[in-house]
């Protein structure tokens, strides 16, 4: 087979995969994989379109791939070594990246494939990566409002419809999957999905902070004295006399319908105790009262730490 029987062959099928979810397509817009925004808005190693276009290929297919995590050396298919670089591409150091903006309507349609074939991994790893694409898009990384006034408006639209339809299938995966979410091993995955959820349904800043400190660093500074309180930075959880700034907010366990997901602090508290997290009684210190030990000012916690810059 030559190069371009190769290539055109390679065209079809993607092609073939994404008429599986012609219509959700149809809905989204995303850019084509021959627009040559993709040269421009990148991933942090360059254009991403082949890894995000051989994703919707037949795993067989697909030619053998250097892995961009090289320290990586868990045995893997092609397909999964696309995928993992394909989001290497996208949150290397938790960083946001311009490609991200075309990258999500195709992760909102893989999700919605893997849905119809009722993969659960799958399902799991493409919302683990949406929502670490979502933590990033905040302020902080360059993301949010700014970022949307510079990205051209098709794209724009066609991105937050993408994260409308991955917000409600995570809910579906939700309602679904609980039980099998809950065997999930080791316990830092079920944390590390619960944070994820958390950026998708309810708090992208908050998900940012609780990813980057890893559920035991927690950076602030009193917005009215300025005391910038290293001693939380370096310990945090570690250290329990760091704890005795914080009054934890009351439990709220047993207080979530399971469908709501209006009230933060409720459902998410619920979630991490129903996939039984072993870090569950942190969060109730994230959302809890922190006083500033200088001024004795008060605030939320985790608020407090989303103004950190």
């Amino acid at each position: 087979m030559t190069k371009q029987e190769q290539s055109d062959m390679w065209k079809a099928e993607i092609e073939k995969g994404l008429n599986k979810v012609k219509e959700l397509r149809m809905q989204l817009k995303p850019v084509e994989f021959t627009s040559k925004l993709w040269e421009t808005y990148q991933g942090a190693y360059g254009d991403v379109r082949e890894d995000v276009a051989f994703l919707f290929c037949p795993k067989e297919l697909i030619p053998d791939t250097e892995k961009l995590r090289r320290l990586d050396d868990e045995e893997k298919d092609s397909y999964e070594i696309i995928f993992d670089n394909l989001s290497e591409n996208l949150t290397h150091q938790l960083s946001l990246y311009h490609a991200s903006y075309l990258v999500m309507p195709y992760l909102a349609l893989l999700l919605e494939l893997k849905r119809q074939e009722g993969d659960f991994d799958w399902q799991m790893k493409v919302i683990v990566l949406a929502g670490d694409v979502l933590a990033t898009d905040i302020p902080y990384c360059g993301g949010g409002s700014e970022r949307e006034a510079l990205m051209p408006e098709e794209v724009m639209d066609s991105y937050r419809r993408s994260v409308a339809v991955v917000q409600e299938r995570t809910k579906e995966f939700l309602g679904q999957y609980m039980d099998r979410l809950k065997e999930m091993e080791p316990d830092w995955k079920r944390q590390y999905f619960c944070t994820d959820v958390l950026a998708i349904l309810g708090d992208r800043e908050a998900a940012f902070q609780m990813l980057m400190g890893q559920w035991e660093q927690c950076p602030l500074s009193c917005p009215d004295c300025g005391y910038y309180d290293e001693e939380m930075e370096a310990d945090g959880f570690y250290d329990r006399e760091q704890l005795e700034k914080i009054e934890p907010a009351p439990s709220v366990i047993g207080k979530w319908d399971g469908k709501s997901y209006e009230d933060t602090y409720v459902w998410f508290s619920n979630l991490v105790h129903l996939l039984g997290v072993e870090d569950e009684w942190k969060v109730a210190y994230y959302f809890g009262t922190y006083t500033c030990p200088v001024c004795g000012s008060k605030g939320v916690l985790i608020e407090w730490m989303k103004e950190m810059e």
